[in-house]
């Protein structure tokens, strides 16, 4: 059970609550995190905001992937499920490729070159090498596909971090999932 309650849209308070409206617009439910925060306008617009403009430069399903495999790396079994219901049901992503996903890799070779580089990033706190800039650029990433990455792997840092405090409530409509093993 959540750590705090997570009200509907009516219980948010106004201020959230043309947001938490539009999330239904656009998955049609609004997901447990985003009416969480919602407690909190300015956290739920700070965020909703980053999840609206990040990464738009890498597609939805290296977004979605990057997602996935973060959430692995950061322990967060909601991020997990969520993002893998929406890589596969919004962006065709297979089962085979979020498993790959998981542990920083895919079946589409430049999505796997940026996956590899996020892995590392994320599971080494942003310590790496001159050596793995290299590689992703030499999979054709621009410098601010890069960066992209990055934001896209620390995005997901802050909703991992949220899901984990809270023990947000995993959404009816996402079939479970647990990660493997926590950061």
């Amino acid at each position: 059970m959540s750590r705090i309650a997570v009200p509907t849209i009516e219980e948010a308070p106004a201020k959230a609550q043309p947001i938490l409206q539009n999330y239904v617009k656009v998955l049609g439910v609004v997901p447990n995190f985003f009416a969480l925060i919602s407690q909190s306008p300015d956290a739920l617009k700070a965020i909703a905001d980053m999840h609206a403009t990040l990464g738009k430069s890498l597609g939805h399903k290296t977004r979605e992937r990057i997602h996935v495999m973060t959430a692995e790396v950061n322990g967060c079994s909601y991020c997990l499920t969520a993002h893998t219901y929406l890589a596969s049901k919004l962006n065709g992503l297979e089962a085979d490729d979020l498993e790959l996903n998981r542990e920083g890799h895919s079946t589409d070779p430049q999505a796997d070159a940026a996956l590899q580089f996020a892995y590392k990033v994320a599971k080494n706190r942003g310590h790496i090498e001159d050596a793995d800039i290299e590689a992703v650029r030499a999979a054709g990433f621009t410098d601010a596909q890069i960066i992209d990455i990055v934001a896209e792997t620390a995005f997901s840092f802050i909703t991992n971090l949220f899901n984990n405090t809270f023990k947000t409530d995993l959404d009816p409509s996402f079939p479970p999932m647990q990660v493997r093993k926590a950061g």
